[in-house]
């Protein structure tokens, strides 16, 4: 059970934080595109600030699944380290609790705002191909999305600090 939970998680992990770094090259593009069209060109464009704003939500709500898969929370490590083995077992499963309850929240109330938003559209930008507004939605649905594949990582994670098979690949490497 371990092992499928653990590849499930593998896959996640690595396909998250590799869109996510995907996004941050494209938003780094899209900014210096708008650093051009304003202070050289002097003719801002519409759309890249959206865009890149955009990019941004999505890269970090993405990167949060690796994030909470290392325990790459600083106050949290400190915590743990400081615990002697048998205490360091429950404050990670008071720490799971803890995060997938706020995960929880997430999902919820970010798929609320997703729906809430659905008719309204992002301001300057339109579907390049149809010509019709793109959603705002689409920048809510990180939220959700993100804090859903969260909830895999974080019970990754414990399931290992539990039976204390913590892999020597814990630390994630993704192959771009």
């Amino acid at each position: 059970m371990v092992g499928v939970l653990r590849f499930i998680d593998r896959l996640i992990v690595k396909a998250s934080l590799g869109l996510a770094m995907a996004l941050l090259a494209l938003m780094s593009c899209v900014t210096f595109y708008q650093v051009v069209t304003r202070f050289v060109l002097e003719r801002p464009s519409q759309w890249s600030e959206v865009t890149a704003r955009s990019l941004m939500i999505w890269m970090v709500y993405l990167g949060l699944v690796a994030v909470l898969r290392r325990g790459a929370l600083i106050s949290i490590d400190l915590v743990l380290d400081m615990a002697p083995a048998l205490l360091r077992k429950a404050l990670s499963l008071a720490i799971a609790a803890i995060t997938l309850a706020v995960l929880y929240v997430m999902i919820r109330y970010g798929w609320l705002m997703t729906m809430r938003t659905s008719s309204q559209s992002l301001a300057g930008l339109t579907d390049p191909f149809t010509g019709a507004r793109i959603s705002i939605a689409l920048v809510y649905a990180a939220v959700p999305v993100g804090a859903a594949l969260s909830v895999v990582a974080v019970i990754a994670r414990l399931a290992e600090e539990l039976v204390g098979s913590a892999p020597e690949e814990s630390n994630i490497e993704v192959e771009v």
